[in-house]
């Protein structure tokens, strides 16, 4: 696939890679961590039993460092990945001349995708931040005068947090949507391309289809958890580490040893705009 060793290679791809990388082994690292608490108890979480949810809480703070390295590496892990998408859509295009729906729709997912997992990675690290801060510095056992040590503030607390994770879900659900496109429309614009005017390889483009066939099954499991929590993540963990450990960084890797190639090339001298062309 990597035709010429010595072709420079595209930092962003390369940067956006590790820090998928990083997400997911963080990510799985505190699913592993979940499923696998002695302590877990869905019945007790869904009566919100109260003894139940202050454990819970107690081992959330002893996780959330982990949850907030998660959220920044995906976040910076997009940021990076959006721009050699959008300089490939651009060179695949032809600078707007060839197939400019295909490459637009591309551009359009990738940057919706961007703004929308960044943002909620943001608005999460805040939330958590502050609903540990609750749990740790607020009043949480004694909400009703007429009888003490209620406990209600726990269940409060333990709804409200659920309500915020579910934005989560389904920008998670988005995301993998939006790759899933990007992939599938990469495919279909370099399997268009007359061979001789091809500067990235089918295999790579075949990859991208793999890893779209697999996003969409990581979708799927990403919505079921909300049924059977602790089945679900286990099929989400051996997704994950599938696509977004393997396929999805090897993906970027060999694209960040063509973009040199396929990426427009603006020569000072001359001042001219220069395409490739094999």
């Amino acid at each position: 696939w990597i035709e010429n060793p010595a072709t420079m290679v595209n930092c962003g791809c390369l940067i956006a890679a590790l820090c998928f990388v990083v997400s997911n082994i963080l990510g799985i690292v505190v699913i592993v961590m979940d499923i696998s608490q002695e302590s877990y108890d869905a019945e007790s979480w869904r009566a919100l039993d109260s003894q139940y949810l202050m454990k819970q809480w107690e081992y959330r703070s002893s996780t959330n460092l982990l949850q907030q390295l998660t959220h920044i590496f995906n976040a910076l892990g997009w940021l990076f990945f959006v721009v050699p998408i959008l300089q490939l859509a651009w060179a695949l295009s032809r600078g707007g001349r060839r197939r400019m729906g295909v490459h637009a729709a591309i551009a359009g997912f990738a940057i919706s995708a961007c703004i929308s997992e960044v943002s909620a990675r943001l608005l999460m690290i805040g939330a958590s931040e502050r609903a540990i801060w609750i749990s740790k510095s607020f009043n949480l056992e004694d909400w009703n005068p007429t009888s003490p040590d209620d406990l209600m503030g726990w269940k409060a607390l333990e709804v409200s947090n659920l309500v915020v994770e579910s934005m989560t879900i389904w920008v998670d659900a988005f995301e993998w949507i939006a790759l899933f496109f990007i992939m599938v429309l990469l495919y279909f614009s370099v399997g268009t391309q007359v061979e001789e005017n091809r500067l990235l390889p089918m295999n790579w483009a075949r990859l991208g289809l793999l890893i779209a066939f697999l996003t969409f099954i990581d979708f799927s499991a990403d919505i079921l958890r909300l049924e059977e929590w602790k089945d679900f993540a286990k099929f989400a963990i051996f997704t994950s580490i599938v696509n977004t450990l393997i396929f999805l960084p090897l993906w970027l890797i060999v694209l960040s040893c063509h973009m040199d190639k396929v990426a427009p090339r603006y020569v000072e001298n001359d001042e001219q705009w220069n395409q490739q062309v094999s």
